[in-house]
């Protein structure tokens, strides 16, 4: 009998320590985690249909630096913007933290709170984004939530394999 215990707390301590790993990750990392199950099962998106299965995404530093600087602008402006400080596009901004792509995008929502899954929905719901985050060719994400006064910005830049 205590054998058998033994072997069934053996068997449950990997799960639980997944489990507890998962609800201690950051939102940043539960967001690109989300998208990559997105991206693993296909999606219906508004306009454009079935999208295909897409390969997960690589977290890259870079590309969270870049978005770090898009969702500090906008939760600091309360903006809801492609723009960033200064007028500075998504590829200009990927550069400047050492992306170097053929393709770069970002999306970006703004949220009252601390809601990843709000974010999600609202990218699954427009057909823009969720066209663009669901893209086979983006192989490279990096993901950045920043709370401020005017609101938590959400921001994703992904990219095609870096040159």
């Amino acid at each position: 009998m205590v054998k058998r215990a033994l072997l069934l707390v053996a068997a449950l301590t990997p799960l639980l320590a997944t489990s507890a790993t998962q609800a201690q990750a950051s939102p940043e990392a539960q967001l690109l985690a989300r998208l990559n199950q997105v991206r693993a099962q296909g999606v219906s998106c508004p306009g454009s249909g079935r999208r295909p299965v897409a390969g997960a995404l690589s977290f890259s530093a870079p590309h969270a630096q870049a978005a770090r600087l898009q969702a500090g602008y906008m939760s600091a402006s309360g903006r809801v913007t492609h723009s960033g400080q200064n007028g500075s596009t998504p590829r200009v901004r990927a550069a400047s933290t050492g992306v170097h792509a053929t393709s770069v995008t970002e999306i970006v929502y703004m949220g009252s709170g601390l809601n990843t899954e709000a974010a999600m929905l609202w990218w699954l719901s427009s057909p823009v984004h969720c066209y663009w985050m669901t893209e086979r060719r983006y192989t490279h994400a990096g993901v950045s939530l920043v709370r401020g006064s005017r609101g938590t910005a959400y921001v994703i830049v992904l990219s095609s394999q870096p040159k």
